[in-house]
């Protein structure tokens, strides 16, 4: 049996290791600042380029589905757009706050003993006295700037693990109730009414395991204990476990709420979460509208919509007009015979009009094969659209299915002459399911598109 001696003479460790760890935590704690700048500096600013390249990757795909896949995409847009901007946020303000200990740090080292009030000019009794109430010093100050970095660097990892765990819970619980509503004569309808159906059984077994289990402690407090009531609560707590990656997110969460305020702690935690969906919102709203902040009272946006709208010429369109997906014609001015017309097929708008006009589909699809299939397609998306070239209709019989991938769509286009008509200006006008209401998808939308008739210029261009 060792004596007194020999466990005196033994090494005491300056940071002892708790059973079962294997790194003391002191020894941790000396590099927490270290590894917060390098996570911080390497995250900051990169997180603030995959905002973009994720609304590219979503603008070229929503376009091409419906229903269910359509949102989960918007789904995962947002999530992902939210998550990327509210961590690059959150970092450059963790940054912020470890440079300013970073400098409090170096005042100290500089100079130890802190604010000298006496040498400090043009500050009398009054002033002197006031500052020194309410100005810590800079060991206070170096502790206080330490303690946030170390809330905010936590507080933005468990945001984004809330985050992230959401958007993949959601787009895996959206596919499955795409998948159970499927076999379904309408599998939009079928598919909203399974998602409801979980999220409200999400939602009341949460409530159930909160009531359950304060009445639990409050049975148990009056001694009478409630042994299947506990089984339960235990029952829903393991299942929300599965759901909810507790190991992961629960230890950073409990213990900043039960070290502040538990109350305020989760106003903050909501709100971030709800403001991290909303900036994909404003993102889209953004990229459709030409100004979010203007005062454009006059030239007004009606007014443009009687006039010329650059999406609506593929010579002038950009990025910013990729949402913009429009009937198009090559350019305003158009020296050719004919007047190449692009009709876009939007799946998401056109598929449930489709469906409800076209006898031809089969289960809401074109089976046909060969020429049949095109021929279908065409009468059935034609049915949906009236064109009008100055006030004379025209007619979509000799309309062609294409696909462009330079714009990424896919539509209906078409030739029209242009022989016996003056130059000068001209109007297309098209309306889009003409017998729609005045809201929703399937509302009427009617586009006016001027263009500028120059032969004169392509015979000019032949002679020379």
């Amino acid at each position: 049996m060792p004596n007194e001696t020999d466990a005196a003479s033994r090494p005491v460790d300056a940071h002892p290791v708790q059973r079962g760890s294997r790194i003391a935590f002191e020894r941790l704690r000396e590099r927490t600042d270290e590894l917060e700048l390098i996570i911080s500096g390497m995250l900051a600013f990169a997180l603030l380029t995959v905002p973009g390249r994720i609304f590219e990757a979503w603008a070229a795909n929503v376009v091409h589905v419906e229903g269910v896949f359509e949102y989960a995409l918007w789904f995962g847009f947002l999530i992902g757009v939210g998550l990327s901007y509210a961590l690059a946020f959150a970092f450059i303000v963790h940054l912020a706050i470890r440079g300013y200990w970073v400098g409090l740090v170096g005042l100290k080292s500089a100079f130890p003993g802190g604010i000298r009030w006496d040498r400090i000019p043009m500050m009398g009794t009054v002033a002197r006295a006031f500052h020194r109430e309410r100005i810590v010093d800079l060991g206070a100050a170096i502790d206080a700037a330490d303690r946030a970095a170390s809330m905010l660097f936590a507080m933005t990892i468990l945001i984004a693990l809330t985050i992230a765990w959401i958007g993949i819970l959601a787009i895996v619980g959206i596919l499955f109730g795409g998948l159970l509503g499927a076999p379904f004569a309408d599998p939009d309808r079928a598919t909203t009414i399974v998602l409801i159906a979980m999220y409200a059984l999400f939602v009341l077994g949460n409530v159930v395991a909160i009531a359950g289990d304060r009445l639990v402690a409050r049975r148990e407090r009056a001694g009478d204990p409630a042994p299947a009531l506990r089984r339960l609560v235990r029952g829903l707590l393991r299942v929300y476990s599965v759901l909810i990656p507790l190991r992961l997110i629960a230890p950073v969460q409990y213990t900043l709420q039960s070290n502040l305020n538990g109350r305020g702690f989760l106003a903050v935690y909501v709100a971030v979460l709800m403001g991290a969906l909303l900036i994909g919102c404003v993102q889209i709203v953004n990229s459709v509208g030409f100004s979010m902040i203007h005062r454009y009272d006059v030239l007004t946006g009606e007014a443009v919509d009687q006039g010329m709208l650059g999406a609506h010429y593929e010579s002038l369109r950009s990025e910013h007009d990729r949402m913009l997906r429009y009937p198009m014609i090559p350019a305003d001015r158009i020296a050719e015979t004919h007047l190449r017309l692009f009709l876009p097929h939007q799946p998401q708008h056109d598929n449930k009009l489709a469906r409800a006009r076209c006898a031809g589909l089969e289960n809401g699809r074109n089976a046909a094969e060969g020429e049949a299939a095109g021929r279908l397609a065409l009468d059935c998306l034609s049915s949906l659209w009236t064109i009008a070239l100055d006030g004379e209709a025209v007619a979509l019989g000799d309309f062609v299915p294409t696909e462009r991938r330079d714009l990424g769509m896919r539509g209906l286009v078409g030739y029209l002459p242009l022989d016996g008509l003056a130059p000068g200006r001209h109007d297309l006008l098209l309306v889009w399911n003409a017998e729609g209401g005045d809201a929703g998808k399937l509302r009427r939308r009617e586009y006016r598109i001027p263009f500028w008739f120059t032969p004169q210029i392509a015979e000019r261009v032949q002679r020379e």
